[in-house]
């Protein structure tokens, strides 16, 4: 019945999000092309009001279905509608990024404070916790996973400026969640997310490969970082099974963070949005969605097969990951002008 819903939620994403487009074309949520953008037409941004909806009732019904009684995902859902509704706030007007900031800090420590027994020392019961109770060490694990999350959940969205990107990056990411849930290594309701979640990104596809007819914008991007940081945190601190996470996520992890670092040195304000991303680069110098997208697409192939191999050689396999990544945002970075 479970395999049978997430067929159908493939079939109901395309069709919903195929006979929407007209509709939010001629709405306020479109993306007005700027200096800094790669398409030269407006298109709607507001791909993530269908699909993070279908996402979380799709996940419900199937654990419901599949007597899977987790708290933790009741909370994770509960604080990702949050950032959904302030996400879709600031697709119509911008909120300042401080204040999403904020926002994202509170979610992410409150959904750490909140879900039960999240690692080897239990971090209170549901609605609370003793935090006078926990070591200096699980303090600093706490304030580390708090910001990694929040970090990730803001890779995402600044990542989310090409056509199909996204969508590569979270299919690589459910089938690394997958491979690792049928060899047993992590619990069987992340089997079934990463199912959904495929099927939701394949339909998402079809209207967003090159040349994207629709865009996430931030009400998509924002909520499937936050839940892909959740996916993440949880077997970090629960199980320390972080490193095959880390390899699959990691273009997105080596482009942002360099070109983060990048404008830090160069003291340019962070906060601000920017056509600075490797990817971003290498299309302004000539080359279509098409083609970087299918170089992105292999690499994120050779990741996922060194994400598998990193449950022998985990060091070595990260470091792996780490070595051909840098060589590939060399390639973008030093390509010719078309």
């Amino acid at each position: 019945m479970s395999l049978l819903i997430i067929i159908t939620l493939y079939f109901v994403t395309s069709i919903i999000l195929r006979n929407s487009i007209g509709f939010f074309t001629n709405s306020s949520l479109l993306d007005y092309p700027t200096d800094r953008s790669n398409h030269d037409v407006p298109k709607p941004k507001c791909a993530g009001l269908i699909l993070i909806p279908l996402l979380i009732i799709a996940t419900l019904l199937v654990f419901f279905l599949e007597r899977i009684y987790n708290t933790s995902w009741l909370i994770i859902f509960g604080f990702c509608i949050i950032l959904f509704a302030l996400s879709f706030l600031d697709d119509l007007k911008s909120i300042n990024s401080k204040i999403r900031l904020a926002f994202q800090f509170f979610c992410v420590a409150s959904s750490l404070l909140l879900i039960n027994n999240i690692n080897h020392v239990q971090l209170g019961n549901f609605m609370f916790l003793n935090i006078h109770q926990l070591s200096l060490y699980d303090t600093l694990i706490f304030f580390l996973a708090m910001v990694l999350w929040v970090w990730i959940t803001n890779l995402f969205n600044f990542m989310d400026g090409m056509d199909g990107i996204s969508v590569v990056q979270v299919s690589f990411f459910s089938l690394c969640t997958n491979f690792l849930a049928i060899l047993g290594l992590i619990e069987i309701n992340f089997l079934y997310f990463s199912l959904i979640f495929l099927a939701i990104s394949i339909a998402f596809y079809g209207v967003n490969k090159p040349p994207a007819k629709i865009f996430l914008g931030d009400v998509g991007s924002i909520p499937i970082g936050f839940l892909i940081g959740f996916v993440i945190i949880y077997h970090m601190i629960k199980s320390e099974l972080i490193i095959p996470f880390l390899i699959i996520i990691m273009y997105y992890l080596l482009d942002s963070s360099l070109t983060l670092f990048g404008r830090m040195l160069k003291k340019e304000n962070i906060f601000k949005a920017h056509s600075d991303h490797f990817y971003q680069k290498i299309i302004r110098k000539g080359y279509s969605h098409k083609f970087v997208l299918s170089k992105i697409t292999i690499l994120n192939s050779i990741l996922l097969c060194i994400s598998m191999l990193s449950l022998i050689f985990p060091l070595f396999s990260l470091l792996l990951s780490v070595i051909i990544t840098i060589c590939f945002l060399y390639f973008f970075a030093s390509r010719e002008r078309k």
